[in-house]
């Protein structure tokens, strides 16, 4: 009796049998078959998603991780579930071109190790441009749009979704439909030198507010001097916004 072929997801398994299919064609009879003998191909769709998942895992990054093998893949046939554990990658980062050296598991028992180059591919969402922006603003969501990209090459060190743009100002002019890159923004300055701004002192049990008067420039998180407005004594803060400061007791 010829094979059964059956289609499960990304693992194609042939189930092989010489017992007879009894009315394979109802669902009320039973259909019998050897399961001694059931049998999993790990092809080269299925081996490069388990890399997928694995690199990912190994780097604990966002967005899609799709790896693709440079050169072919032996399929390999399986009886149960197959583990990929990844035993080094060169170089050690994630990169969009790496030579992975990674083996197989199948009940506990090491299949094989396998050496392969490997390309990968990270797709974010990024900013670009949905209108000219000029250097000095500082850039709103609404002067954006979305588009999902590979991040390790043509668009790298593109900025994510994900990013707070509050704290950042345009760095240089950006014409529509430009990626926003980092090297496009510059760390806006929330206290300005001459502000007069909320000095906030805790540690200890003990919480202080205050007036106090910036002597330089700020960004958010960087440390300020700061003139107490009734001591005149000056001290460096913490930048916390737009108009206040803490400071360390």
């Amino acid at each position: 009796m010829s094979p059964v072929q059956v289609n499960q997801g990304n693992v194609r398994i042939t189930e092989q049998t010489n017992a007879l299919l009894r009315d394979s064609f109802s669902l009320s009879k039973p259909r019998f078959v050897d399961r001694a003998r059931v049998q999993k191909l790990i092809d080269s769709f299925t081996i490069q998603k388990m890399l997928s998942d694995a690199i990912k895992y190994r780097f604990q990054v966002s967005g899609d991780i799709i790896a693709q093998l440079s050169t072919e893949w032996q399929p390999v046939e399986v009886t149960s579930e197959v583990i990929l554990k990844i035993i080094d990658v060169s170089p050690d980062e994630l990169v969009s071109s790496s030579f992975i050296r990674f083996s197989l598991w199948e009940s506990g028992k090491e299949m094989g190790v396998y050496s392969y180059p490997v390309r990968v591919s990270q797709f974010k969402d990024v900013y670009f441009t949905a209108r000219s922006i000029y250097r000095g603003s500082q850039p709103k969501s609404s002067d954006f749009k979305l588009q999902r990209v590979d991040v390790l090459k043509h668009h790298a060190n593109s900025v994510p979704s994900s990013t707070n743009l509050s704290s950042y100002e345009l760095d240089t002019n950006l014409l529509p439909n430009t990626p926003l890159k980092w090297n496009n923004l510059a760390k806006a300055n929330l206290i300005k030198k001459g502000q007069v701004i909320d000095v906030y002192a805790s540690g200890k049990g003990i919480y202080v507010t205050m007036k106090g008067l910036a002597l330089e420039d700020g960004h958010l998180d960087s440390l300020v001097k700061v003139r107490n407005l009734s001591s005149d004594k000056e001290f460096h803060a913490k930048v916390l916004s737009e108009n206040s400061v803490k400071v360390p007791l």
